[in-house]
């Protein structure tokens, strides 16, 4: 239910610990104001639940919290004169930044830094508070600016990792790919070489075995049923050889759901379903890939994405779902109109359809 990162959770408490005990315990006040006591609180919790990293708070859910921190900051400026209300507010900018757009949170700053300068000179009759308000709006600026590069730097780190999943899975798909063409080739040359001169050897044995003599027609005949074992090994062979030995498209989708990054990936495979033709593992490994892409990309409130490949009859069944909101209609940009081909290329059905979690994705390709 709860999962924080060790840094994260640190940092968090010493810098309310700072702000809120320094305030809390300044024994210059003449008397206790619970209301603030319970506010500060109230901060702790709600930042705690925001940057709580585990899937059972939706998204949703955080940007409520989002929304009463904020609202309890605006409120602190109101119950106590001193600036604790901004220390309070860098660290929810540098929270906000994840959530919200770049132009948000400059409107965001300016905002709070209006609202402290009119709350002073109106409310507390301390006057316009400029230096103050120019100081912390540096440090507003500061830590937007430090976590958009840390955001920037993590979308590199997670485009990489992808990237490299992809190359592992494009290789296997390739390696299998380039095996099937060699035993294709050593078929066509068993067939075209060694078949050729197995018929010719038993058409001559046929007729040696005709025209001799007695004494030598137990050797001709054994002679002959041997050529004609020899010949019927080399059908079974090719035969094998030019059957398509297919890809391993289990382990492949397990392996790439290991090496996808922040993203929990869940694989849901209940039946065995091995020998996938090299297109059908080709069009369903690509489109995977793409689903997986598209959530990292545009899905930026995705924690998890859901997988599932099943044999339905005749056909193979791929089902990926998020958990990522989605707004407005699906535009099919260049990553899904890739996926429509692929899907259409090999004769299957593909469709998209927005659920309340996020996104679906249903892929059905003819799997004999």
């Amino acid at each position: 239910m709860f999962n924080y990162p060790l840094s994260s959770l640190l940092t968090v408490i010493f810098t309310w610990a700072a702000v809120a005990l320094s305030s809390l315990f300044d024994t210059s006040r003449l008397g206790i104001n619970y209301i603030e006591y319970a506010m500060h609180g109230v901060v702790l919790l709600l930042t705690l639940l925001v940057i709580n990293e585990s899937t059972y708070f939706g998204y949703k859910i955080r940007y409520y919290f989002l929304t009463l921190l904020a609202s309890t900051i605006f409120s602190l400026m109101f119950v106590s004169p001193l600036a604790i209300a901004l220390i309070y507010s860098v660290m929810f900018c540098s929270i906000f930044a994840f959530y919200a757009p770049v132009t948000l949170c400059y409107i965001y700053i300016l905002f709070i830094h209006g609202l402290f300068l009119v709350c002073h000179a109106l409310y507390w009759q301390t006057g316009w508070q400029w230096s103050h308000a120019g100081m912390f709006m540096a440090f507003h600026f500061f830590a937007l600016v430090m976590t958009q590069r840390m955001i920037s730097e993590r979308s590199a780190k997670e485009a990489l990792a992808l990237t490299n999943a992809k190359l592992e899975a494009t290789q296997q798909l390739l390696g299998s790919a380039a095996a099937q063409n060699e035993r294709l080739r050593l078929a066509r040359d068993l067939h075209d070489e060694m078949g050729h001169s197995l018929t010719s050897l038993i058409i001559n044995l046929d007729i040696a075995r005709r025209t001799c003599s007695d004494e030598q027609k137990t050797q001709i005949q054994a002679c002959y049923e041997q050529a004609k074992q020899a010949l019927g090994t080399t059908r079974i062979i090719v035969s094998d050889n030019r059957d398509d030995i297919g890809f391993d498209l289990v382990t492949c989708l397990i392996q790439l759901a290991k090496q996808t990054p922040r993203l929990v990936v869940n694989i849901d495979i209940t039946q065995t379903i091995d020998h996938v033709p090299i297109d059908i593992s080709q069009c369903i490994l690509k489109c995977t890939q793409e689903a997986i892409t598209n959530t990292l990309k545009h899905a930026p409130t995705a924690s998890e994405i859901n997988i599932a490949l099943h044999r339905n009859n005749s056909d193979l069944l791929l089902t990926i779902t998020d958990n990522g909101q989605v707004k407005g209609h699906i535009n099919f940009g260049n990553g899904l109109t890739g996926m429509q081909e692929r899907v259409t290329q090999v004769k299957g059905r593909l469709s998209i359809d927005k659920t309340i979690q996020g996104l679906k994705i249903t892929i059905r390709v003819p799997y004999e």
